[in-house]
């Protein structure tokens, strides 16, 4: 037995943490009257003075009527039974967090799984899509994973041809842009998450926007138990209002919304120069058109070039003080509330799903922190 000690693991890139988020919040200071003005009056819920402010402000800002919740799970199931889904099949992304599929069953529907495109955009394939449609389909229901903007064109046309509702789980992209306008009104329906792993966060929020105004006034009472004439409703709707405190982080929030999208999309950009010059990784890209918040980096693994799987590697990273997260693994109809998919073949997203890991991306990430997640990944393969 060898009595040398195991050679010396070199010393985290990162003297801090990074983790995969790192929220950040207005000061008390700055927001401490209007707390406090609701507390004083007992108005901190119910859609009050800073709930009805905040809706005003998105609305402008979106350029799409906007109507504020509780999370942006409550959104997107309200905004579902609005569009009319109560039955039959919605075509979904596998690719995706679990809470995509997961509405679609809570609105009465089956999510009906389909492929993603290619390993750089992730988005969700039109002619997959197509493919997947039957006599029961009711809805397409596409994601914007990571902050990329889907092909909304495209399957905006595909769900006119069939007479579907076009619906999209916009939960990572608020501040995204296609050809200079920002996202929230390119279907019949998009919703938005407001969480505090968001590139915008108001703790915990989300929002539904839509020019269909039916639409928007269906979500509006599901918001509110289904009330609509008074105490009277019209169906069984959620509590899904959001709280004042939520509204008014979100009002300072919006202050400086466009200064932290520019320095997530500097950073992104660092660090895929800096990727680049890595063997064996496939950094996420935009589509041309698409100006993406980058909610993360997401960036594909080959194991026999870069010399690590992607489980090694993000295991090594650990140790560097970098931590990274395989987003989105296992996909959806891998897991065991849809084991009745697991047989669907999803040559994509399954590939995907097992090689990728996501990067932080932070609205306050400086040009040292990049350099330093790109340095660690980067001893991690010389390590190997």
């Amino acid at each position: 037995m060898s009595d040398a000690l195991p050679p010396e693991l070199p010393k985290p890139q990162a003297q801090s943490p990074l983790h995969i988020v790192r929220p950040r919040f207005p000061r008390t200071e700055q927001f401490l009257t209007a707390f406090e003005k609701a507390l004083e009056t007992g108005q901190v819920t119910n859609n009050s003075r800073w709930v009805v402010e905040f809706e005003a402000r998105l609305s402008d800002y979106l350029g799409v009527p906007t109507l504020v919740f509780c999370n942006g799970q409550i959104g997107m199931m309200a905004m579902l039974r609005a569009a009319g889904i109560a039955g039959g099949e919605v075509i979904v992304p596998s690719f995706t967090f679990s809470a995509t599929p997961h509405a679609v069953r809570w609105a009465g529907a089956e999510p009906v799984f389909a492929d993603i495109l290619d390993d750089q955009t992730m988005r969700l394939d039109p002619n997959d899509v197509e493919r997947r449609i039957t006599d029961r389909t009711v809805a397409i229901l596409a994601v914007d994973a990571y902050g990329v903007a889907s092909d909304y064109a495209a399957l905006a046309r595909i769900a006119e041809r069939h007479k579907l509702k076009f619906l999209v789980d916009s939960a990572p992209s608020f501040g995204t842009r296609v050809n200079g306008q920002l996202v929230g009104g390119f279907a019949d329906a998009q919703m938005f998450s407001f969480h505090a792993t968001k590139a915008f966060s108001t703790m915990e929020g989300g929002c539904v926007c839509s020019h269909d105004a039916g639409l928007l006034a269906r979500v509006k009472a599901m918001r509110n138990f289904g009330q609509v004439d008074g105490a009277d409703c019209h169906e069984a709707g959620l509590n899904g209002k959001m709280l004042e405190i939520s509204a008014i982080i979100g009002l300072e929030q919006l202050k400086t919304f466009e200064q932290a999208i520019a320095t997530r999309r500097r950073a992104v950009e660092r660090m895929r120069i800096g990727l680049s010059r890595i063997p064996g990784l496939q950094v996420g890209h935009e589509p041309a058109g698409v100006q993406s918040n980058w909610l993360y980096l997401p960036v594909v693994v080959d194991a026999a070039e870069f010399g690590l799987d992607r489980e090694a590697l993000a295991s090594a990273l650990d140790k560097h003080n970098v931590f990274v997260r395989k987003y989105y693994s296992p996909p959806c109809h891998h897991m065991t509330a849809y084991a009745a998919h697991k047989a669907v073949k999803l040559a994509v997203t399954e590939r995907i799903a097992c090689s990728v890991i996501a990067l932080p991306v932070y609205n306050d990430m400086t040009d040292e922190e990049c350099d330093l997640i790109v340095a660690a990944i980067e001893c991690v393969r010389q390590s190997a």
